[in-house]
């Protein structure tokens, strides 16, 4: 039974010894160390970020609640000016109502209807 092994060359031959891949990478402690260091460090900067955008959602939902209310305070003082203006004592003295003359009952005239603009079938 034939075995094969992979190596770095690319092909295999029959008959030939090939080496194999090795890794040879040794890690010491002061290495190793470091790896870690920096790994944490990666770890409480990822942290600190999320907590950061946390805090600062926070803010924003301050300041949109202060302009929501802002908001409702000004729609209440537009409905009271609205009212205001629609109100019949308003109405009553505006000059243009003021001007208005009463017709005189002999020029009024109302028209009948000749024909049925919609009729139902029923």
């Amino acid at each position: 039974m034939t075995q094969l092994m992979l190596t770095n060359q690319g092909y295999a031959v029959r008959g030939v010894r090939k080496t194999t891949l090795r890794t040879s990478v040794n890690f010491g402690l002061v290495s190793l160390m470091m790896v870690m260091f920096f790994l944490i460090t990666i770890m409480g900067l990822i942290s600190l970020t999320s907590l950061n955008s946390q805090a600062t959602k926070g803010y924003e939902i301050n300041r949109l609640e202060a302009e929501r209310e802002d908001l409702v305070s000004d729609s209440e003082v537009n409905d009271k000016l609205i009212l205001d203006a629609m109100s019949l004592e308003t109405i009553s003295e505006s000059t243009v109502v003021k001007s208005m003359v009463r017709p005189i009952n002999d020029e009024i005239a109302y028209v009948a209807p000749l024909t049925t603009i919609a009729s139902s079938a029923y």
